[in-house]
């Protein structure tokens, strides 16, 4: 038999702050990337290429982190929910 034991108010809450971290690192990406391309008009050469490259893969890597951390807030989420449901579910089938 198994057991456990959850605090599905406090797995709901977890899910609202990875949602407020998804947004922050949104809105903070946004703005960094919006000042690095906007050297593109007065950055030139070889170097700026190179630079270009490194900043479109950073890009990529906070889109992957972005993803990932949405994927968890998903998770905590459809947990905290459904560990709530289905206890209240069975105290209403229990009840007199």
């Amino acid at each position: 038999m198994s057991y456990f034991e959850v605090d599905s108010e406090r797995v709901i809450s977890a899910a609202g702050m990875a949602n407020k971290s998804v947004e922050i690192l949104s809105t903070e990406t946004d703005a960094l990337m919006s000042q690095l391309n906007s050297l593109a008009d007065s950055w030139k050469g070889g170097a700026a290429q190179n630079f270009q490259t490194v900043a479109n893969e950073w890009e990529g890597v906070q889109r992957r982190v972005h993803e990932s951390l949405g994927k968890i807030r998903d998770a905590l989420q459809t947990a905290g929910t459904q560990y709530s449901d289905v206890e209240n579910s069975n105290m209403r089938m229990f009840s007199a």
